[in-house]
């Protein structure tokens, strides 16, 4: 009976180190498969210590500070840059159309 709560925990724990490695815009199966065979605590400690991605988490970077920001953004919250307006067409000097 013992082992049966301790393997329920630690598939809880596996789980939840999943879903904070998909918070975190990592993969969520690679984790959960480390955290089954090692531990769920060095499984964590991974994710804590490592890079984010965050073009998976859904950040824009701003063109402008290279910021990165949410990408549902109308402005940046650093530098104040307008995405919704139309980008400038660049000058050349001996541009023809």
């Amino acid at each position: 009976m013992d082992e049966l709560i301790v393997l329920v925990v630690w598939l809880l724990l596996s789980y939840a180190a999943a879903v904070y490695a998909g918070r975190k815009g990592r993969s969520q199966f690679g984790f959960f498969i480390l955290s089954l065979f090692l531990t769920p605590l060095v499984a964590f400690v991974l994710i804590a210590v490592g890079p984010s991605d965050p073009q998976r988490m859904g950040l824009l970077k701003c063109p402008q500070c290279a910021e990165w920001v949410k990408g549902e953004a109308l402005k940046c919250r650093y530098c104040g840059f307008d995405f919704t307006a139309p980008a400038p067409l660049p000058l050349w000097p001996d541009a023809r159309i």
